[in-house]
């Protein structure tokens, strides 16, 4: 029973971390502040984690945790590699729509530290997602699937990033869409996953069969 307590507690405080972080970054989010949202003495903050900047390397590893584990047993089972594109994209769209402080976090992380407190999250994806998709698409060269004039590097790049650019910018896009800054609906990002897997699988494939 402790220890369900102790999960229990545990969670709570990372759920609130990761709203206050994503709504007002690491530097003005105070542990008392964390402590009051989660319900929980603040002192328990410096317990589970040891302060401030170790919870906030929490959260964004429980944030990204559930992507990585996902996009890697894609690009590990998805026989096709156009199809592993596909999926991979799926699957980016899925996991904002299921975290939308994610963006915010990712975002403010990019702006605020470049990237300096995220190293190891992010040295984990290159490690589980960009290598094992930049690995997919060599593949898919070799292959012929592909075209080899293409650099592996790039197309990596060029085939994450649709998804992510989207999630950031789901307000700009609703505007563009004339829906306000309430962003698009969640019909919409899912349609714009399929289209971005077609996308890419086009952009890859040989110039004769692209057009």
């Amino acid at each position: 029973m402790a220890t369900t307590s102790a999960v229990s507690a545990q969670d709570q405080i990372l759920d609130a971390a990761e709203a206050l972080f994503a709504r007002q970054g690491l530097s003005r989010t105070t542990i008392k502040e964390i402590g009051a949202a989660a319900g929980q003495n603040p002192a328990l903050l410096y317990y589970y984690f040891g302060n401030k900047e170790a919870l906030y390397r929490a959260v964004l590893e429980r944030t990204v945790a559930p992507l990585i584990e996902r996009g890697a047993d894609i690009l590990a089972h998805v026989a096709s590699p156009a199809d592993a594109i596909r999926a991979l994209i799926g699957a980016q769209i899925e996991f904002f729509l299921a975290h939308p402080n994610a963006p915010k976090l990712f975002i403010r992380e990019m702006i605020d530290h470049d990237a300096r407190r995220a190293e190891a999250v992010i040295l984990t994806v290159a490690a589980e997602l960009f290598t094992r998709l930049r690995n997919v698409i060599e593949h898919g060269q070799r292959e012929g699937i592909f075209r080899r004039d293409v650099e592996s590097r790039f197309a990596a790049v060029s085939t994450i990033s649709q998804a992510i650019y989207f999630a950031i910018a789901r307000p700009a896009v609703g505007i563009f869409f004339g829906l306000g800054t309430a962003g698009v609906t969640d019909q919409t990002a899912r349609e714009f996953a399929r289209h971005a897997g077609e996308f890419a699988v086009r952009a890859l494939s040989p110039l004769e069969t692209a057009a």
